[in-house]
């Protein structure tokens, strides 16, 4: 059954960022989970699945920013 694009669901579906946004949350908690665990994340390489450490994996929130501080000097 597909969604019909006049629903919520199906406008969520349409627009797909919220979609996206709960994809990556996911990924990033299973990421955490593992390398509390100390237990391998199953990842798909070069055409088959592979094992490697949760710790060599990195997620958004233990990567720096890259954005500049922005000054709000003058504003």
């Amino acid at each position: 059954m597909k969604p019909s694009q006049g629903t919520r669901i199906g406008r969520i579906f349409a627009d797909g960022r919220q979609i996206d946004e709960a994809l990556r949350s996911a990924v990033r908690e299973a990421i955490r989970t593992h390398q509390k665990r100390n237990a391998p994340v199953v990842v798909w390489r070069d055409g088959h699945t592979a094992l490697v450490s949760a710790r060599k994996l990195t997620t958004p929130s233990t990567v720096p920013s890259k954005r500049k501080a922005v000054s709000r000097r003058g504003r």
